[in-house]
């Protein structure tokens, strides 16, 4: 594994939530494969694509001719099926260019779009690729993989635009890379106009180099919105890297229930994981890697019944904590910040962040920020601070519901007193050549850090070497 660095992953006791949150009662279908044998009907225009795709049968591979293709908006509609889905597949993996004013909706069932490359334009609608078509009919059980885009960018006066739209149900987004988003807007958006399960796979992907953009809705990824937020997606984002995204304050903004993010690692951005809205989400297994870079940050914690687990954060600087659980509003709408409750933070490991842990974030009397921590258990974590002067726990409103069990702090100032479940001593983490810290191998606490941070190698597109 290469080195992320040089560029070579009465008072109540709160239940253990591992036993009161189960995982997905059931398996998710089955995502349609992209088919191995590169035979298929070959396009060289816009009329035989159409002709292609409006002709095309379960099992179909369209084949689209390598080479420029300027201001095409392709509309794929088809039902395929679980065995035979319905391709549409670059000759060769980022030849095939769609370039000035292009864009790519998807509609129907099993349909399979294969090593597109997006560069060099901008789509007039908005969403340069959605899982819906011109009259809002929805794609299920779909997917793209294997896409590039790139710097494909609005002007500051055409408003703003999100790169991938996910509607419908069951579809994924895989091995994919976005870069240089600069336009405002998100790179990727999880729709939900209603409050149904959508089931959705983001995995495999690296989100690269968005600039500090300095205005709401400029994340990489957004889950949902405020009037939806009580509902569940079940949409889960895995094995992804996101580097040097800056675009606002919240990397991924979670707005509704029962999402899965985890195994991902986060690099030199300036934006949190944030469980905003919604409950019952998994937040397990992160890497985040600040690389001593200002404004860099960690996981933002509202709402109930969440578990943040075997996460890494280590090198954020500035005011951005590692783990922040906000202070939720009295009477708070929906679009407010709702008091956390059950939630479960058990065997992170924080380390050199100038801000580790706050519990009462932005707590605010005057403004009726005054609904602390309840019923929630953190155990097991460890935290070792920047230096002798770093605030460990931060405690700006004291939660007597709060438990706390076998957690180990050290190299800085606890604000906490008298508390047993927490314990001041060294817990012997090990530097590596890796530039990550490491348990002793008779360590207690060796198992809180899972697997190791993804190499470039491992996302994107598999026709190309990520720079």
């Amino acid at each position: 594994m290469s080195n992320l660095y040089s560029c070579s992953k009465d008072k109540v006791t709160p239940p253990d939530k591992e036993q009161v949150l189960p995982e997905k009662e059931k398996e998710d279908p089955p995502l349609p494969d992209v088919p191995d044998e590169p035979e298929g009907l070959l396009v060289s225009t816009e009329e035989e694509l159409k002709t292609a795709i409006a002709q095309a049968a379960p099992g179909d591979l369209i084949l689209m001719q390598d080479g420029n293709w300027k201001d095409l908006n392709i509309i794929f509609k088809g039902t395929g099926t679980p065995e035979k889905p319905i391709t549409l597949r670059a000759q060769t993996g980022g030849q095939v260019v769609l370039s000035g004013n292009s864009s790519l909706r998807m509609s129907g069932e099993y349909l399979v779009v294969d090593g597109l490359h997006f560069k060099d334009g901008e789509t007039s609608l908005g969403y340069l690729i959605q899982f819906r078509d011109e009259k809002h009919q929805h794609a299920h059980h779909s997917r793209i993989t294997n896409i590039v885009v790139s710097e494909f960018n609005r002007t500051v006066d055409d408003g703003s635009d999100v790169w991938v739209n996910l509607f419908g149900t069951y579809n994924r987004v895989d091995h994919c890379y976005f870069h240089g988003k600069t336009s405002s807007g998100r790179i990727m958006t999880v729709w939900r106009s209603t409050d149904a399960d959508d089931h959705h796979q983001i995995d495999h992907n690296h989100f690269k180099d968005v600039p500090v953009l300095g205005q709401n809705g400029a994340e990489a990824i957004g889950i949902g919105a405020s009037n939806t937020s009580l509902s569940d997606s079940y949409t889960t984002i895995e094995y992804n890297i996101f580097e040097n995204c800056n675009g606002e304050g919240e990397l991924l903004s979670i707005k509704s229930g029962q999402n899965t993010i985890r195994y991902n690692t986060v690099i030199e951005s300036q934006g949190s994981i944030s469980l905003r809205h919604g409950n019952n989400n998994r937040v397990e297994g992160n890497f985040i890697l600040g690389g001593q870079v200002r404004l860099t940050g960690g996981i933002r914690i509202m709402g109930e019944g969440h578990i943040i687990k075997n996460n890494y954060i280590q090198g954020l600087r500035g005011t951005r904590a590692a783990l922040s659980l906000i202070e939720g509003l009295e009477d708070s709408p929906l679009h407010g910040y709702l008091q956390i409750k059950n939630v479960l933070i058990a065997g992170n490991t924080l380390v050199d962040n100038e801000v580790n842990m706050v519990i009462g974030d932005l707590y605010n009397v005057t403004s009726g920020q005054i609904m602390p921590v309840i019923y929630s258990l953190m155990k097991n974590n460890v935290i070792v601070g920047m230096n002798t002067m770093s605030n460990l726990i931060r405690v700006l409103d004291e939660s007597t519901d709060m438990a706390y069990e076998d957690n180990v702090v050290h190299h800085g100032v606890l604000n906490i007193t008298d508390e047993p479940g927490i314990r001041v001593e060294d817990p012997h983490l090990q530097i590596g050549a890796d530039g990550l810290y490491h348990y002793e191998e008779d360590s207690p606490f060796k198992e809180n850090i899972v697997g190791q941070p993804l190499d470039r190698s491992e996302v994107g597109p598999d026709w190309m070497n990520t720079p």
